[in-house]
């Protein structure tokens, strides 16, 4: 196994406040990282099929390194005298993450972002670009020229794939790279519109097996109800499968299941809706656990500050809709919720690969589908066929009636407008309406093979759940019932006789989460 990337340098502060946001940045030089050899055979075969006139797309997976690939290739083009641009889809792939892995190689770039003069900084061989920025500069108000590039990289590469984003990247450069981790779109259009030829130097699997991404355990439906789904040439009719899993409530209470199974990991939340995220939120908050949401709507501060705080560990559980799905990088992160259920096999690997990356200390990553994603989908080292291929699935933008968008009151200075969150006149922020989703009753179980033992020493939980029962005056079965619930056999009795102990965080949540499924069975049980 060849050596890790090498750990960022440390940059000046003073330094680094007085590079311009369009500027060429002006950070000193860094050795740069050591390529492990699959990342060193990608930029190989890129610039072959680059020297062949074709259009490369590379296909790796979320953690391999993808951007490190491809700052090495534009690396070795600005060795030969070309020009590059490096196009991403949301402004939170510009910066830090791409013009960093730049600075490592050494690279000298500026940044074409909203929110600068555009004119600074164009005279850098190397730019790095928000598509969104040049589709509204370029393509539609055209008050930005940029002169012809010698080759254009498209990151997220499976959402270059519209009529203007197209266009846009061959006016750029005639030779073009496209990067993805999922070379397939929810709406069936083909990658081979754009590109013709996939590069893809490692699965999964094998970065897995090889130490590059930790494995996933998951905790999903024990099975899916397929009651009624009709059986055409030998397997499930695929149309009432789709509807089946992408119509059924959410299985068992999210919260009660986070405190059992994950209650000391650093978690994503991936939600059905805002409304859903922020319920969400506030009901990890309900039980003590720092929860916090980020929207598409949460202003650009706002939204870093959040973000800020989770990669800190101030805040501990992030609910999101979607958002956390690109561009986010934290490899701490241990833990991903699935609480809505994905259609789409690209948004699915997506949400998985956010949790797979490698950090200290850490063994695995914990995926809660209380969706049935995994039965839909499959696990991440599942072998996949990738393909340019795909099902033109194009609308005529004028058959699409538009709603209309309701009118919005500002509880600050009571004026009145539609559109943003933001409230035009005093800049007050509306907060989104917390809603919940139906749930049905059930627990989750472990559905992977060879899954690992519980993180949590067995005889260190025993004498924490006996010292819990003794400041709560509970009798002395109590322990042992609750440790045969969680690990399914007794405790041998000579611990019976071993020291207590005050419980942890962890065995706190886990005997909240045993409350939580008493007092709704209580409920049910009143009810009925």
């Amino acid at each position: 196994m060849t050596a890790p990337l090498a750990p960022r340098q440390a940059v000046d502060p003073a330094v680094a406040a007085a590079v311009s946001l369009f500027g060429a940045t002006l950070l000193p030089p860094r050795t740069p990282p050591t390529l492990r050899d699959y990342q060193r055979e990608a930029v190989r075969q890129l610039e072959a099929a680059l020297a062949d006139g074709k259009r490369p797309l590379l296909v790796a997976p979320t953690g391999s390194g993808k951007t490190v690939m491809l700052a090495e290739l534009i690396r070795r083009r600005r060795a030969c005298g070309h020009r590059v641009i490096f196009l991403a889809p949301r402004r939170e792939l510009v910066t830090p993450q791409t013009c960093a892995k730049l600075d490592d190689v050494n690279v000298e770039h500026g940044v074409l972002l909203a929110g600068a003069d555009p004119r600074a900084g164009l005279d850098a061989p190397v730019q790095v670009a928000s598509v969104d920025t040049l589709v509204a500069r370029v393509m539609k108000r055209k008050t930005l020229s940029l002169p012809k590039f010698d080759l254009a990289i498209v990151d997220e590469a499976h959402l270059s794939i519209t009529k203007i984003r197209t266009e846009l990247v061959t006016a750029l450069a005639d030779s073009i790279v496209g990067a993805t981790a999922t070379p397939t779109r929810k709406d069936g259009r083909a990658l081979g519109l754009l590109y013709d030829t996939i590069i893809e130097p490692a699965t999964t699997e094998e970065l897995t097996a090889a130490g590059y991404l930790v494995p996933a355990r998951y905790w999903s439906w024990p099975s899916p109800d397929l009651t009624g789904v009709r059986v055409t040439a030998g397997d499930y009719n695929l149309h009432e499968l789709d509807e089946r899993m992408n119509r059924a409530p959410l299985l068992g209470d999210i919260v009660q299941h986070w405190l059992a199974h994950a209650a000391a990991r650093r978690t994503v939340v991936f939600c059905t809706s805002i409304a859903h995220a922020v319920a969400l939120a506030e009901a990890f908050q309900r039980v003590g656990v720092a929860a916090e949401h980020v929207d598409a709507g949460t202003p650009a501060d706002a939204r870093k500050a959040t973000f800020d705080r989770f990669a800190s560990g101030t805040t501990q559980v992030l609910t999101n809709c979607f958002l956390a799905a690109y561009g986010f990088d934290l490899p701490v992160l241990s833990c991903v919720v699935l609480a809505r259920p994905p259609k789409s096999l690209m948004l699915f690997l997506q949400m998985l690969g956010r949790g797979l990356r490698i950090a200290p200390g850490k063994r695995d990553c914990l995926v809660l589908d209380h969706a049935g994603c995994v039965h839909r989908h499959g696990f991440a080292t599942d072998p996949r066929i990738w393909t340019l291929d795909g099902e033109y699935a194009l609308e005529a933008a004028a058959t699409r009636a538009r709603p209309e968008r309701e009118a919005k009151e500002c509880p600050a200075c009571h004026a009145v407008w539609t559109g943003s969150a933001e409230c035009p006149e005093c800049g007050y922020q509306l907060r989104p309406a917390a809603r919940t989703v139906q749930t049905l009753d059930g627990e989750l179980v472990e559905i992977n093979v060879g899954a690992t033992v519980e993180e949590q020493d067995r005889a260190v939980f025993y004498a924490e759940l006996r010292g819990f029962a003794r400041r709560r005056g509970y009798k002395p079965g109590w322990a042992a019932v609750n440790f045969r619930e969680r690990f399914g056999d007794w405790p041998p009795r000579a611990w019976n006789y071993g020291a207590e102990a005050a419980p942890s965080v962890t065995t706190e949540r886990w005997i909240k989460s045993r409350l939580i499924a008493w007092a709704k069975s209580q409920a049910r049980e009143r009810v009925a």
